[in-house]
Protein backbone atom coordinates (compact mmCIF):
# COMPACT_ATOMS: atom_id res chain seq x y z
CA UNK A 1 0.00 0.00 0.00
CA UNK A 2 1.04 3.15 -0.86
CA UNK A 3 1.81 6.51 1.50
CA UNK A 4 2.25 9.98 1.13
CA UNK A 5 6.01 11.16 1.54
CA UNK A 6 5.07 13.37 4.38
CA UNK A 7 3.24 10.55 6.81
CA UNK A 8 3.47 10.25 10.09
CA UNK A 9 6.45 8.32 11.50
CA UNK A 10 5.93 5.47 13.62
CA UNK A 11 7.86 3.33 16.82
CA UNK A 12 11.14 2.77 16.03
CA UNK A 13 10.67 -1.27 18.00
CA UNK A 14 8.12 -3.62 16.66
CA UNK A 15 5.56 -4.63 19.65
CA UNK A 16 5.22 -7.44 22.35
CA UNK A 17 2.41 -9.84 21.11
CA UNK A 18 0.67 -12.56 21.94
CA UNK A 19 0.77 -16.61 20.83
CA UNK A 20 -2.60 -16.17 19.01
CA UNK A 21 -1.30 -12.67 17.45
CA UNK A 22 0.54 -11.32 14.95
CA UNK A 23 2.02 -8.16 13.95
CA UNK A 24 1.92 -6.49 10.52
CA UNK A 25 2.97 -3.00 8.94
CA UNK A 26 0.47 -0.90 8.39
CA UNK A 27 2.71 2.52 6.75
CA UNK A 28 5.22 3.66 9.70
CA UNK A 29 3.03 1.64 12.39
CA UNK A 30 2.73 -1.71 13.41
CA UNK A 31 -0.78 -3.23 13.70
CA UNK A 32 -1.08 -6.13 16.01
CA UNK A 33 -4.52 -8.67 15.23
CA UNK A 34 -5.50 -11.75 15.96
CA UNK A 35 -4.69 -14.78 14.05
CA UNK A 36 -8.75 -15.45 14.24
CA UNK A 37 -11.21 -12.98 14.10
CA UNK A 38 -11.24 -9.47 13.35
CA UNK A 39 -8.31 -9.52 10.78
CA UNK A 40 -7.25 -6.60 8.33
CA UNK A 41 -8.53 -6.71 4.79
CA UNK A 42 -8.10 -4.72 1.72
CA UNK A 43 -11.02 -3.07 2.10
CA UNK A 44 -9.78 -1.23 4.83
CA UNK A 45 -7.07 0.01 2.85
CA UNK A 46 -9.37 1.09 -0.48
CA UNK A 47 -11.74 3.13 2.17
CA UNK A 48 -8.96 4.89 3.98
CA UNK A 49 -7.75 5.53 0.50
CA UNK A 50 -10.78 6.90 -0.75
CA UNK A 51 -11.16 9.40 2.39
CA UNK A 52 -7.16 10.13 1.77
CA UNK A 53 -8.15 11.48 -1.72
CA UNK A 54 -9.40 14.52 0.00
CA UNK A 55 -6.99 16.91 1.45
CA UNK A 56 -7.68 15.87 5.24
CA UNK A 57 -6.74 19.21 7.69
CA UNK A 58 -5.08 18.56 10.68
CA UNK A 59 -7.90 20.31 12.05
CA UNK A 60 -10.08 17.37 10.62
CA UNK A 61 -12.09 15.01 13.14
CA UNK A 62 -12.59 11.89 12.44
CA UNK A 63 -15.09 9.22 13.48
CA UNK A 64 -14.68 5.37 12.70
CA UNK A 65 -17.78 3.04 13.44
CA UNK A 66 -17.10 -0.28 13.88
CA UNK A 67 -13.29 0.02 13.85
CA UNK A 68 -12.64 -3.92 14.60
CA UNK A 69 -9.11 -3.42 16.04
CA UNK A 70 -8.67 -0.21 14.94
CA UNK A 71 -6.99 -0.82 11.10
CA UNK A 72 -8.36 2.13 10.04
CA UNK A 73 -7.21 4.74 12.47
CA UNK A 74 -4.04 3.80 11.99
CA UNK A 75 -4.43 4.11 8.12
CA UNK A 76 -5.60 7.87 8.50
CA UNK A 77 -3.41 8.67 11.08
CA UNK A 78 -0.84 7.70 9.07
CA UNK A 79 -1.63 10.05 5.92
CA UNK A 80 -2.71 12.78 8.30
CA UNK A 81 -2.69 14.90 11.69
CA UNK A 82 -6.40 14.38 12.32
CA UNK A 83 -8.00 13.53 15.54
CA UNK A 84 -9.47 10.57 15.29
CA UNK A 85 -12.48 8.90 17.67
CA UNK A 86 -12.88 4.64 16.82
CA UNK A 87 -15.70 3.12 18.05
CA UNK A 88 -16.54 -0.97 18.39
CA UNK A 89 -18.76 -2.39 20.21
CA UNK A 90 -16.80 -5.97 20.83
CA UNK A 91 -14.83 -5.80 24.22
CA UNK A 92 -11.89 -8.43 22.73
CA UNK A 93 -11.81 -5.95 19.41
CA UNK A 94 -11.74 -2.59 21.26
CA UNK A 95 -8.94 -3.82 23.69
CA UNK A 96 -7.01 -4.58 20.77
CA UNK A 97 -7.67 -1.36 18.69
CA UNK A 98 -6.60 0.29 22.59
CA UNK A 99 -3.55 -1.82 22.06
CA UNK A 100 -2.31 -0.47 18.63
CA UNK A 101 -2.90 3.03 19.53
CA UNK A 102 -0.86 3.11 22.40
CA UNK A 103 2.01 0.67 21.05
CA UNK A 104 2.14 3.36 18.12
CA UNK A 105 2.56 6.60 20.54
CA UNK A 106 -1.08 7.19 18.96
CA UNK A 107 -3.10 8.07 22.24
CA UNK A 108 -2.48 12.01 22.04
CA UNK A 109 -5.32 12.07 18.84
CA UNK A 110 -7.04 8.46 18.73
CA UNK A 111 -9.47 7.78 21.15
CA UNK A 112 -10.92 4.24 21.05
CA UNK A 113 -14.84 3.80 22.58
CA UNK A 114 -16.47 0.86 23.55
CA UNK A 115 -20.18 1.52 22.57
CA UNK A 116 -22.82 0.36 20.31
CA UNK A 117 -22.80 2.94 17.13
CA UNK A 118 -26.94 3.40 17.54
CA UNK A 119 -26.15 5.26 20.78
CA UNK A 120 -24.29 7.39 19.25
CA UNK A 121 -26.35 10.43 18.41
CA UNK A 122 -26.93 10.54 21.97
CA UNK A 123 -23.34 11.36 22.90
CA UNK A 124 -22.62 13.39 20.33
CA UNK A 125 -24.57 16.77 19.26
CA UNK A 126 -25.37 17.44 15.31
CA UNK A 127 -22.51 17.43 13.10
CA UNK A 128 -20.06 16.84 15.57
CA UNK A 129 -17.17 14.99 12.89
CA UNK A 130 -15.62 16.57 10.15
CA UNK A 131 -15.76 12.57 8.23
CA UNK A 132 -17.50 9.57 9.14
CA UNK A 133 -16.02 7.07 8.32
CA UNK A 134 -16.79 2.59 8.11
CA UNK A 135 -16.29 -0.57 6.59
CA UNK A 136 -19.59 -2.01 7.77
CA UNK A 137 -20.73 -5.65 8.46
CA UNK A 138 -21.55 -7.15 4.23
CA UNK A 139 -24.43 -9.40 5.33
CA UNK A 140 -28.23 -8.75 6.76
CA UNK A 141 -28.73 -10.30 10.05
CA UNK A 142 -30.19 -13.73 9.70
CA UNK A 143 -27.91 -14.03 5.98
CA UNK A 144 -26.01 -16.83 4.83
CA UNK A 145 -24.67 -19.23 7.55
CA UNK A 146 -23.17 -18.22 11.07
CA UNK A 147 -19.83 -18.20 11.75
CA UNK A 148 -18.94 -20.22 15.05
CA UNK A 149 -16.67 -17.18 15.89
CA UNK A 150 -18.37 -14.52 17.63
CA UNK A 151 -15.97 -11.47 17.02
CA UNK A 152 -16.19 -12.60 12.81
CA UNK A 153 -20.10 -13.02 13.25
CA UNK A 154 -20.27 -9.36 14.52
CA UNK A 155 -17.66 -8.40 12.14
CA UNK A 156 -19.77 -9.63 8.88
CA UNK A 157 -22.97 -9.64 10.01
CA UNK A 158 -25.89 -7.54 11.05
CA UNK A 159 -26.24 -8.46 14.42
CA UNK A 160 -26.28 -5.25 15.49
CA UNK A 161 -27.50 -2.43 13.95
CA UNK A 162 -29.27 -2.19 10.05
CA UNK A 163 -27.79 -0.65 7.45
CA UNK A 164 -30.73 2.00 7.98
CA UNK A 165 -29.48 3.22 11.60
CA UNK A 166 -25.95 3.13 10.35
CA UNK A 167 -26.68 5.40 7.98
CA UNK A 168 -29.16 8.05 10.02
CA UNK A 169 -26.43 7.73 12.92
CA UNK A 170 -23.65 8.83 10.02
CA UNK A 171 -25.94 11.56 9.22
CA UNK A 172 -26.47 12.87 12.85
CA UNK A 173 -22.19 13.36 13.40
CA UNK A 174 -21.56 14.36 9.91
CA UNK A 175 -24.23 16.95 10.13
CA UNK A 176 -24.76 19.48 7.42
CA UNK A 177 -21.49 19.89 6.32
CA UNK A 178 -19.53 16.56 7.54
CA UNK A 179 -18.57 13.66 4.55
CA UNK A 180 -19.57 10.00 4.42
CA UNK A 181 -17.56 7.24 3.16
CA UNK A 182 -18.55 4.01 3.22
CA UNK A 183 -17.31 0.75 1.73
CA UNK A 184 -19.89 -1.87 0.59
CA UNK A 185 -20.94 -4.70 -1.68
CA UNK A 186 -22.41 -3.76 -4.93
CA UNK A 187 -25.39 -6.99 -4.40
CA UNK A 188 -26.23 -3.84 -1.90
CA UNK A 189 -25.88 -0.57 -3.58
CA UNK A 190 -29.75 0.21 -4.39
CA UNK A 191 -30.19 -0.52 -0.76
CA UNK A 192 -27.62 1.93 0.19
CA UNK A 193 -29.22 4.35 -2.32
CA UNK A 194 -32.59 4.00 -0.90
CA UNK A 195 -31.34 4.56 2.87
CA UNK A 196 -29.14 7.66 1.96
CA UNK A 197 -32.31 9.17 0.40
CA UNK A 198 -34.01 8.18 3.56
CA UNK A 199 -31.59 10.12 5.73
CA UNK A 200 -32.18 13.32 3.45
CA UNK A 201 -28.13 12.79 2.32
CA UNK A 202 -26.62 12.77 -1.48
CA UNK A 203 -24.18 10.56 -2.88
CA UNK A 204 -21.60 13.06 -4.02
CA UNK A 205 -18.85 10.48 -4.58
CA UNK A 206 -19.20 6.90 -6.44
CA UNK A 207 -16.24 4.30 -7.34
CA UNK A 208 -16.59 0.74 -8.26
CA UNK A 209 -13.86 -1.96 -7.13
CA UNK A 210 -12.94 -4.51 -9.51
CA UNK A 211 -10.95 -7.54 -8.29
CA UNK A 212 -11.00 -9.03 -12.01
CA UNK A 213 -10.69 -7.06 -14.93
CA UNK A 214 -13.13 -9.77 -16.49
CA UNK A 215 -15.70 -9.55 -13.81
CA UNK A 216 -18.29 -7.23 -12.59
CA UNK A 217 -17.47 -5.24 -9.26
CA UNK A 218 -17.39 -6.49 -6.49
CA UNK A 219 -18.03 -3.35 -3.88
CA UNK A 220 -18.50 0.32 -4.05
CA UNK A 221 -16.35 3.31 -2.62
CA UNK A 222 -19.36 5.79 -1.57
CA UNK A 223 -19.28 9.53 -0.27
CA UNK A 224 -22.71 11.49 1.35
CA UNK A 225 -23.03 14.72 2.32
CA UNK A 226 -26.15 16.66 3.20
CA UNK A 227 -26.30 18.31 -0.49
CA UNK A 228 -23.95 17.67 -3.61
CA UNK A 229 -23.25 16.91 -6.93
CA UNK A 230 -22.68 13.09 -8.29
CA UNK A 231 -19.58 12.00 -9.30
CA UNK A 232 -18.98 8.72 -10.23
CA UNK A 233 -15.34 8.05 -10.68
CA UNK A 234 -13.60 5.61 -12.88
CA UNK A 235 -13.55 2.15 -11.63
CA UNK A 236 -10.63 1.19 -9.09
CA UNK A 237 -9.08 -2.48 -10.42
CA UNK A 238 -6.88 -4.10 -7.38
Amino acid sequence: MMFPKNESSGPSHEPEIRDDETVERVGPFYFIQKKKGHRLTSDSVLLSEFVSDIDIKDSCRIIDIGTGTGAIPLLLAARSQATITAVEVERGACEAAKRNIIANGLGGRCTIINSDYRDLSDVYPYGSFDMVVSNPPYTKKGAGRPSPCKESEMARSEVLGSLSELVAVSGHLAGSKGRIFYVFPVIRLFEMLREARNAGLSVVRLRFIHFDRKKAARLFLIELRSTGTLSIEAPQFV
